[in-house]
């Protein structure tokens, strides 16, 4: 049973490993975020969040309906930027202000291998950036300027990381 992984779990700082394995075990997987994401009121999910180190994120499209991204990549980004304040499934009760390109162009596999490409802007390009960062190892506060709320959450979580590091 997988559960969504919360901050600072060390797989959320590792980069994601291609899919090499295209079958009902992805697809099942995937579903299974699906229903992660919805359940916890979210609007993209990123394997690494279920502790899966795999390249695989989705989409919310609404009503329970998601699209999912395998082996994704970002071939173009617009030189337009978006601020727009960010939270996230891992971090919850933290929010930050956080710049991303307005538009970009993907290529990806969907859940048959096959290669698909598409071009994301506003919040769809916002959120696929989001999930991106997920599987380089990258997090929200990384890229914030500034916490919005939860400052102190995030101060606590961060000093539970030091003293686990430290130990």
């Amino acid at each position: 049973m997988f559960k969504i992984v919360k901050y600072p779990d060390p797989i959320l700082r590792k980069k994601a490993l291609p899919v090499k394995e295209f079958g009902q075990q992805l697809a099942d997987l995937v579903q299974e975020m699906g229903k992660l994401m919805y359940a916890d009121d979210g609007v993209g999910l990123a394997a690494p969040q279920i502790g899966v180190r795999s390249s695989i994120l989705i989409i919310g499209l609404g009503q329970g309906k998601f699209k999912a991204y395998i082996n994704p990549e970002i071939t173009f980004s617009s030189k337009d930027q978006a601020t727009m304040e960010e939270g996230c499934l891992s971090l919850p009760g933290i929010f930050g202000y956080v710049s991303r390109p307005k538009k970009i162009h993907i290529k990806y596999q969907d859940l048959a291998g096959k290669v698909q490409k598409e071009k994301l802007k506003g919040f769809d390009a916002v959120i696929f950036q989001h999930e991106m960062d997920h599987l380089q190892g990258i997090l929200f506060i990384d890229r914030t300027d500034k916490i919005s709320k939860g400052q102190a959450e995030l101060e606590k979580l961060k000093a539970k990381l030091n003293d686990k590091l430290k130990n």
